[in-house]
């Protein structure tokens, strides 16, 4: 008799710790999203106005895989005509390509705090395999990341092949934070 009452226990702990785990995470709207870039020699930063970074974390808070949508429509340097420009074919061609893609496929641990995600970036329909380094901080109801990565614009047929007005090298940044829901 005394086993059901332990057996009932346990698959109620089962139950209870699978709906936390399931609760999921909202993105905080203080996170930000962009880019730094030079044209000309001139340095600018755009932040993507419309992205979701959907986070996988284990039980003890540590991140396991993300995935990651961005809107390239939705830009904002600060200059409306550059906006519009990066909008265009030539660039991120939004009209035709609207998302920009990033899918994890394995996150490693470097040091206490330190990651590294690995996964498929996306864009304009050209897929390239990228490895992110990334700072993360969890607690019990919020977690938090960020990092900057260096990429080459050109592996995506974003702007021109010529790099001798616009860098070819662009520096991604990201300062995301979420919630427990």
């Amino acid at each position: 008799m005394k086993r059901r009452p332990r057996l009932v226990l346990l698959l109620c702990l089962c139950l209870i710790s699978g709906w936390v785990q399931s609760l999921g995470w909202s993105l905080q709207p203080q996170s930000r999203f962009g880019f730094r870039a030079l044209v000309e020699g001139e340095p600018f930063t755009a932040e993507f106005r419309r992205f979701e970074v959907s986070p996988v974390i284990d039980r003890a808070g540590m991140p396991t895989g993300f995935d990651v949508t961005v809107q390239l429509g939705g830009i904002d340097s600060g200059n409306r005509d550059r906006d519009r420009e990066m909008a265009a074919r030539e660039w991120f061609d939004a009209a035709v390509h609207p998302l920009a893609y990033f899918r994890s496929t394995a996150v490693k641990r470097i040091a206490d705090g330190h990651f590294v995600v690995a996964g498929e970036l996306s864009i304009k329909g050209v897929a390239r395999r990228i490895e992110i380094p990334f700072d993360w901080q969890s607690g019990d109801s919020s977690a938090a990341m960020h990092g900057e990565i260096d990429l080459d614009r050109r592996w995506f047929d974003v702007g021109p092949l010529d790099d001798s007005s616009v860098d070819a090298t662009v520096s991604v940044f990201f300062n995301l934070g979420w919630d427990a829901r």
